[in-house]
């Protein structure tokens, strides 16, 4: 009898371990849509200073758009109505305001309760404190969450790449784009690739295009603007004769450096019209120097969707298809 206990309690055992094991290692996907965020903050403190400011600083406008869209379209709830469901969105934030904590803190982390899930928990142990850690922390939340957001459109265009037009970028200039299979439609020339997809009530575009380095000056800002426009006026044509996109100026475009894959890169963004015709919308830039050809590589790509709120995310899975740029000797076959 005791062995057929033992037995017994042996099978249980192992089968509870290896259920436990299961059980800990799954994580469901991240949920949500692009763009989503969920605050999770006590009713105290969710309209007051410290509430409202964490609401205002993720969000702000979105930078370059002709209508302003949100950084982020949040949802708040308190620590009450949090189930498992809610743990699973994809962007989060956690916050504590208690003189039981033991230091104001921002903590970031990834992959917690689901997979391509980032949260950030802020704790405080004023509403003073709460307010001051996250307006010196702004820059580095936003991006964090930003960078997320990017990530995953870059590993979901990873699995679906149109190889056709992709080959196309890899065999003109030597570097790999991931251009995903929502681009449909391709106009090819000497040193110009310009891909699209939609139609003449909504449209996104990506082009590809390259000149010669002439100096540091090459960089500057007004020089790629003159550049653009050059090149936009020969290759874009509008829906009526004679007319051709353009830069638009009444609202400059935003100038920066940043780095990819460790190589300084100007991104620039703003708003585009149609000389002699009424479209309109935001583009994004970057540019890379090719120093072996000595010579400019571009990706610049724009949103055309009038009366719609869903510009930040179109421009948001154009920058992440420009983040996807390597120099062919750095793309892992």
């Amino acid at each position: 009898m005791n062995r057929l206990i033992i037995a017994a309690f042996s099978v249980f055992f192992t089968f509870t371990l290896f259920s436990c094991k299961d059980t800990d290692g799954y994580k469901p996907n991240a949920g949500g849509k692009a763009g989503e965020m969920l605050i999770v903050i006590d009713d105290t403190w969710r309209n007051s200073d410290a509430g409202e400011t964490l609401k205002s600083i993720v969000r702000q406008p979105y930078l370059g758009l002709p209508q302003p869209e949100p950084m982020f379209d949040i949802s708040v709830t308190s620590y009450v109505g949090f189930n498992d469901f809610m743990k699973t969105y994809r962007n989060l934030v956690l916050t504590k305001i208690s003189p039981k904590v033991k230091a104001d803190t921002v903590l970031y982390y990834k992959n917690v309760w689901a997979k391509g899930q980032v949260m950030v928990r802020i704790n405080a142990k004023t509403e003073e404190g709460f307010v001051k850690l996250i307006k010196r922390q702004e820059i580095k939340l936003l991006s964090f969450f930003n960078k997320a957001e990017r990530e995953r459109s870059i590993k979901s265009y990873r699995k679906y790449i149109n190889k056709e037009f992709s080959d196309k970028i890899r065999a003109k200039w030597g570097v790999f784009v991931s251009t995903p299979t929502t681009l449909q439609r391709i106009t090819e020339k000497k040193d110009f690739i310009w891909m699209n997809e939609g139609s003449a009530a909504s449209s996104q575009g990506l082009m590809v295009y390259s000149f010669p380095y002439v100096g540091e000056g090459t960089f500057s800002k007004e020089f790629l603007l003159n550049k653009r426009d050059s090149i936009l006026k020969k290759n874009i044509p509008g829906p009526t004769e004679g007319s051709y996109m353009a830069t638009e100026m009444t609202f400059p475009p935003i100038y920066k450096t940043t780095k990819i894959n460790g190589e300084k890169v100007v991104e620039m963004r703003g708003l585009w019209k149609v000389i002699g015709d009424m479209m309109g919308g935001p583009w994004i830039l970057q540019a890379h120097l090719d120093k072996e050809n000595n010579r400019v590589i571009v990706l610049d790509g724009y949103v055309y969707s009038p009366e719609k709120a869903d510009k930040r995310d179109k421009i948001r899975q154009l920058e992440a298809v420009m983040y996807s740029y390597k120099k062919l000797e750095d793309k892992a076959e």
